[in-house]
């Protein structure tokens, strides 16, 4: 076998090694604790010995030199130290005599935990990278290591062991190394706060994505730490949950340093879920054990294991499924997934973009994924949420109609290459509704370009018309009247045809007023005179004594305005003013213009009784609305007991 196979194979026997300790020392665990209490059942130090080495070897295994991967692996000593301690308890108290060398396994277990230290200092001193942040870091890297060999060697000098034993190697020596034990330790405390705050310089120096892996690093440390000191809880409990926390730190790190890895989001929750799984069921083998050990003693063992056995397989089940739902959200129910986006796009408040953004925003949430947009076929982006999807992404094609309409993008999670199954089942699952959404939006929106359109083209020529029956047909009847009276004249009163004459003159008398009729109805002929804001106010002028004192305001209202706007605006202020004057039993009523770079917009409001209603027969609000809508623009209607007050909003320029 290579050297190189050799390498990537030893952490794992070391890993291994581990976890058979671990298991192995439990029944000692267990008979100690029914005698000396379960002060000395270490169970924290059992589920961390037998998890963060696993970590530890897969790091290695990929990165052999990685010192991240040598802390995490040394971490095995806890289990070692921890099978020594509970073979030392059983053979000098449990059964005296009955383990050989038990004080001496009680000695070496004082020894082999230390390196387990390096999880408080050196690991955040030099995650994620494996070196410290700066070379102003070297001192204290340097400190701590010192530290370290302080302890190794006072630890291996202390003359008794933690119950008091004397040493069988170091017995003889003098008792001053024992106060040494405790200020260095004390020590190591103190570096370990100064090594966590290393990481809040990383933080401040780190791009955008290892901020991300710091962030889940330091809720793991906080978790850590935060169930280790937590007060009213069982010793026994609280060991089993600082194991626990111990491991998310540990899978926290994998997540980190090992954040291109391939598939290592299975990992890392098959190891979450292993440590659970396995701290519950030990719990549950300590729990049976000890309360049938003063009822059936020769039998606790074996209950112990048949009701785990029966324990693990549903208990594993179900700490899957949370543990899937807390990291990667609802992907393993995907109908729940799809009718919360289908209740967000029918949802009536989310009309803007079609309720596209909401139903991306439950997609982000659901699928705890960073970021998702919706990227049209010319590779704009229609609508985006959370973080930019950048290259680090999943498209999944939106088709409708046989075609392609654009693009769902989800941004990946920290550490994934391509997204899971189950990921990416429910995205394919998702874009099918999108897709339908997104070609219903781009009809919508091109049908109501081509209503714009239309609208616009028919008032230009409304107004083409306009010039051509007013300043050409019609002053060709006008003079067609006009050489009628001068030919009536030279026939003279006795000539026969006088009488034809009279009646073709009143035939064209006829046709004017006609046609004068017909371009007014075309359109009104002030807009063309004087334009739309001196137009509205030869109408104001028409009303003063008739009803309400109207006021005309005007800002920045260009002199030149598409036709199609200014018609729309004059029929939606007369038809307004028309409503106050007949109905809202007004004194006061003001007319508000106010034009920007791209809306044109009308405020009329009254003082009268709020009342809103529409003209018999006349044109109504449902007419000043269709006239606002067909150019794009907008109606709203506010009635209170102070007055109405319409507005409209009309854009100044076609939609491109």
């Amino acid at each position: 076998m290579s050297s190189a196979a050799e390498r990537r194979r030893w952490p794992w026997v070391v890993a291994g090694g581990a976890l058979a300790l671990s298991v192995a020392g439990a029944p000692l665990a267990v008979a100690n604790g029914a005698t000396a209490g379960v002060s000395d059942i270490y169970l924290g130090d059992a589920i961390t010995g037998a998890v963060v080495p696993a970590a530890g070897a897969l790091l290695l295994a990929h990165r052999p030199r990685d010192r991240i991967g040598w802390v995490l692996l040394s971490t095995a000593g806890l289990a070692l130290s921890f099978f020594l301690a509970e073979w030392s308890g059983f053979g000098l108290h449990t059964a005296p005599g009955a383990l050989p060398l038990a004080a001496l396994a009680g000695w070496v277990s004082e020894i082999v935990w230390i390196p387990f230290l390096g999880l408080l200092t050196l690991l955040p001193l030099w995650f994620p990278t494996g070196r410290v942040p700066s070379r102003a870091w070297v001192l204290l890297q340097v400190v701590v290591l010192t530290l370290f060999v302080l302890l190794l060697v006072a630890c291996v000098l202390h003359p008794r062991l933690e119950d008091g034993t004397p040493s069988p190697v170091t017995g003889h020596l003098p008792e001053w190394p024992t106060d040494v034990v405790r200020g260095l330790t004390t020590a190591l405390v103190f570096s370990a706060v100064a090594c966590l705050a290393s990481l809040l310089v990383r933080y401040v120096r780190a791009e955008r994505a290892d901020r991300l892996r710091l962030r889940w690093f330091a809720l793991a440390v906080t978790l850590a730490v935060g169930v280790t000191f937590l007060p009213g809880v069982p010793e026994t409990v609280g060991d089993v949950l600082s194991g626990i926390a111990t491991s998310l730190v540990a899978a926290s790190v994998l997540a980190a340093v090992l954040g291109g890895l391939h598939g290592l989001d299975r990992v890392v929750d098959r190891s979450l879920v292993f440590a659970v799984t396995a701290a519950a069921t030990y719990l549950l083998y300590v729990i049976v054990v000890t309360s049938a050990a003063g009822v059936l003693p020769e039998t606790a063992g074996f209950l112990g294991v048949a009701s785990v056995a029966l324990a693990f397989a549903p208990a594993r089940t179900a700490i899957g499924r949370a543990v899937d739902r807390l990291l990667h959200g609802r992907r393993s129910d995907p109908l729940a997934v799809l009718e919360a986006v289908g209740s967000r796009l029918d949802d009536p408040r989310w009309t803007d973009d079609g309720g596209a953004r909401s139903a991306l925003e439950t997609v982000r949430e659901a699928l705890r994924v960073p970021g998702a947009a919706i990227v049209g076929p010319d590779g704009g982006v229609v609508v985006a949420v959370g973080e930019s999807v950048t290259a680090a992404r999943h498209e999944v094609p939106l088709r409708a109609r046989g075609r392609v309409v654009g693009v769902l993008a989800v941004a990946l999670r920290p550490g994934e290459q391509t997204p899971d199954a189950r990921d990416a089942g429910v995205l394919e699952a998702l874009g099918r509704v999108l897709a339908g959404t997104l070609d219903a939006r781009a009809l919508a929106a091109d049908l109501q370009q081509a209503r714009e359109h239309l609208v616009r083209a028919g008032e230009d020529e409304r107004r083409r018309l306009h010039h051509d029956l007013h300043d050409g047909l019609g002053p060709v009847l006008s003079h067609a009247v006009l050489a009628i009276d001068g030919l009536r004249r030279g026939i003279g009163p006795a000539q026969a045809d006088a009488a034809g004459a009279d009646a073709l003159k009143s035939t064209l008398q006829d046709a004017v007023v006609d046609l004068r009729r017909l371009v007014h109805g075309l359109r009104p002929p002030a807009l063309d005179d004087v334009g739309l804001v001196a137009a509205l106010g030869k109408h104001v002028d028409l009303l003063d004594g008739t009803g309400p004192v109207v006021t005309l305001e005007a800002r920045d209202v260009p002199e030149t305005l598409p036709a199609a706007v200014e018609v729309a605006a004059y029929r939606v202020v007369t038809e307004a003013l028309a409503n106050v004057t007949r109905h809202a039993g007004a004194t006061a009523c003001t007319v508000a213009l106010v034009a920007t770079a791209a809306t044109l917009r009308i405020e009329v409001s009254d003082d009268g009784r709020g009342t809103v209603t529409t003209r018999p027969g006349g044109v109504g609000l449902a007419s000043m609305r269709r006239r606002a809508e067909e150019l794009g623009g907008g109606f709203d209607v506010r009635s209170a007991a102070g007055g109405t007050t319409v507005v409209a909003t009309l854009p100044l320029h076609e939609a491109g």
